[in-house]
């Protein structure tokens, strides 16, 4: 067995750092036009739709990748409030993996869906019986849904898009091949059920962060090191669901050179990910709760 030189968070972080500059090569290919990469001249190919919208939600991903890197520093309490910020990446980069590979049809209505849910967000009603709020900044409401946003108008067609998680997931494997598929169901299988738990306060989100890793004896230092754990495996999840989108974007596209790179960089997560623990010398404790983040 390879003994490895940093603690499996610190190479983690190594990781998705190279991750984020393939992200930045697909993000500028899509929004600046042609690249060069190892001799192979990259020009985006994709619908105008498609491209607008899958590039606002992957550098929206990216953002919060770059968030949870400064999060891996943490230790203690705060790490649960990375849970959110996973959550938030990996349906960003499975919505633009998605959106990237769907119809202009598709992609047009993820589009006319940002400008329906800013005028809803002023015209909403929110609450049950007496404990009820609403706001309106509009006179007429109904008449401006009929007249303005007639797609989004009329019971169950209030979304972006009807398909669950799953399904979205399975329409990528279908448009865009099993490669970015597979990707994008282990982040989900990594990270959904789990931040749904936290980001909701259910009671077993709170027992989860605070028991989860932790053997024999229940110390300050124990809590720690198993704190570092869940932040192993949501970067593990993010790295996946980060593989996910660039196999969508650069083997929708037949780009191979870069494709060729995601799956060095995919096969390294795999690595990571199954070494025994012993095989990592153990993370620094000297971060303090909140401290040098």
């Amino acid at each position: 067995m390879d003994i490895e030189e940093l603690p499996l968070i610190d190479a983690l972080r190594g990781l998705a750092m190279l991750q984020q500059e393939f992200l930045r090569l697909a993000l500028y290919v899509a929004s600046q036009g042609p690249a060069t990469f190892e001799e192979e001249r990259l020009v985006c190919s994709l619908g105008d739709s498609q491209r607008r919208i899958s590039t606002y939600l992957a550098m929206g991903a990216g953002q919060s990748l770059e968030t949870l890197l400064r999060m891996a520093k943490l230790r203690g309490i705060p790490v649960r409030d990375a849970y959110p910020v996973a959550r938030s990446a990996f349906e960003s980069f499975l919505n633009a993996s998605y959106l990237l590979a769907e119809s202009d049809e598709v992609a047009s209505r993820a589009i006319r869906y940002i400008d329906y849910a800013a005028w809803k967000h002023f015209n909403r009603k929110r609450g049950s019986g007496e404990f009820s709020l609403e706001i309106r900044s509009d006179a007429d409401p109904q008449a401006t849904l009929a007249e303005t946003f007639p797609e989004f108008s009329g019971k169950g067609k209030g979304s972006w898009t009807n398909l669950d998680v799953p399904s979205r997931i399975r329409m990528v494997g279908e448009l865009a091949g099993r490669r970015a598929a597979s990707r994008l169901l282990a982040a989900d299988f990594l990270i959904y059920s789990l931040s749904s738990e936290i980001i909701h306060g259910s009671p077993f989100g709170v027992s989860y962060f605070f028991s989860d890793h932790q053997t024999g004896e229940r110390t300050t230092d124990g809590f720690r090191a198993a704190a570092v754990c869940q932040l192993e495996e949501i970067l593990i999840g993010v790295l996946h669901a980060g593989c996910g989108y660039l196999a969508a974007f650069f083997g929708q596209q037949d780009m191979q050179a870069p494709l060729k790179t995601e799956e060095k960089i995919f096969n390294r997560l795999l690595e990571l990910s199954t070494k025994p623990s012993d095989a990592f010398p153990p993370a620094s404790q000297h971060i303090a709760d909140g401290e040098g983040a």
